[in-house]
C-alpha cells in the first residue's frame, strides 16, 4: 500500500509532534494511540512536577516508591541495557543536563547532591523502586521510543493492522506497510529514502545543538565520566522496537562494536552511513 493511502493524524506529545498513520479502515484505532502515548507522557516528563520523575528526584536515599507500570517497564529496560552496555547507557545524566543547560533545573537547586548513576537504582521484586543515592532520572529519548512501541500495541489491539508512530523521528512502522524513510543528517541534508517494513529506526546528532561552556564543549548526549558527546554525522540504528532503536543511538556515539553487539539480539544494527544513500 503506498503510503499517501494511510490516514494521519498528528499531536504534540512528549516535547515534539507525534503522528500516528494507519490503514483507512483503522482510524477508530488512532485514539487508542495517542491516549498511550499521553499517558507515557505525563508519567515520564522531567518537566511535569506530577510526573514519576519528579516524585524520584525527591526521594532521599533508601526510600522506596511506587511507580506507574510504564514508567516501571521502562526503568527496567534501562537498567538492562545499562549493564549490557558496561555502563554507557545511563539514565542517571540528568545531572549534566541540567548543568549544561539541556534541562530546566525544576527546583533543583544542589546538583552535586545527585551523586548516583543507574546502579544505585534498585528495582525490588514487589517492583518498587529504590534509590540507594540520589539520583536525577532523564529518560528522554528511551520515554519516546518506548511511548512508540506502546501505542504501536495499542492500535493493533484496537484493530489497526499496518500503519507508523512517529515521535520526532523514533519511528516504528508495522504490519504489511512498507514505509519510505528519510534520516536528516547532521548538515540538514535528507538522505535518499529506503524502504522500512516492520521494524522501527531512531536518528541521534548533536552539531546543531551545542554549548560552550568554561573553555568544554556541552552536547545532551552524555559519556563515560559525564562529559559531553560532540559528534558531527548522524547516528541511526534500526531494530525490533523503538526503545531499542532509541537507546543503542546514544551507546553507538561512543562504541558502535557494543551497540552492534547488543542489537543482534534485537534484530537490529547501527546504520552505517553508505547505506544511508541505498534506496
Amino acid at each position: 500500500m503506498a503510503a499517501d493511502a494511510l490516514i494521519r493524524r498528528a499531536r504534540p506529545l512528549l516535547g515534539t509532534i507525534v503522528e500516528i498513520a494507519v490503514d483507512p479502515e483503522s482510524t477508530c484505532a488512532i485514539e487508542a494511540g495517542f491516549a498511550i502515548i499521553r499517558h507515557i507522557h505525563e508519567r515520564m516528563s522531567f518537566h511535569d512536577a506530577g510526573s514519576d520523575l519528579a516524585r524520584l528526584r525527591a526521594m532521599p536515599a533508601m526510600a522506596v516508591c511506587a511507580v506507574d507500570p510504564q514508567t516501571l517497564a521502562v526503568l527496567r529496560i534501562a537498567a538492562d541495557l545499562h549493564r549490557q552496555s558496561n555502563g554507557l547507557f545511563d539514565i542517571t545524566i540528568g545531572r549534566a543536563l541540567v548543568r549544561g543547560g539541556f534541562l530546566p533545573r525544576q527546583g533543583v537547586s544542589h546538583l552535586n547532591h545527585y551523586c548516583g548513576t543507574a546502579a544505585d537504582i534498585e528495582i525490588r521484586g514487589d517492583g518498587r523502586i529504590c534509590l540507594h543515592r540520589p539520583v536525577l532520572i532523564d529518560l528522554g529519548g528511551i520515554a519516546k521510543g518506548h511511548a512508540v512501541d506502546c501505542a504501536v500495541a495499542a492500535l493493533q489491539a484496537a484493530g489497526a493492522r499496518r500503519g507508523i508512530v512517529n515521535a520526532g523521528g523514533d519511528l516504528r512502522v508495522f504490519g504489511d506497510h512498507a514505509a519510505a524513510i528519510e534520516i536528516r543528517q547532521a548538515d540538514g541534508q535528507l538522505s535518499l529514502p529506503f524502504r522500512l517494513r516492520d521494524a522501527a529506526i531512531a536518528s541521534s546528532e548533536n552539531r546543531r545543538n551545542r554549548r560552550h561552556r568554561q573553555g568544554r564543549i556541552e552536547t545532551p548526549h552524555i559519556g563515560p565520566n559525564r562529559t559531553g558527546i560532540a559528534i558531527d554525522h548522524t547516528i541511526s540504528v534500526i531494530a525490533s522496537t523503538a526503545i531499542i532503536a532509541d537507546a543503542m543511538t546514544k551507546v553507538a556515539m561512543v562504541d558502535t562494536a557494543i551497540a552492534n553487539h547488543i542489537l543482534a539480539h534485537h534484530d537490529g544494527h547501527v546504520v552505517a552511513p553508505a547505506q544511508r544513500l541505498a534506496a
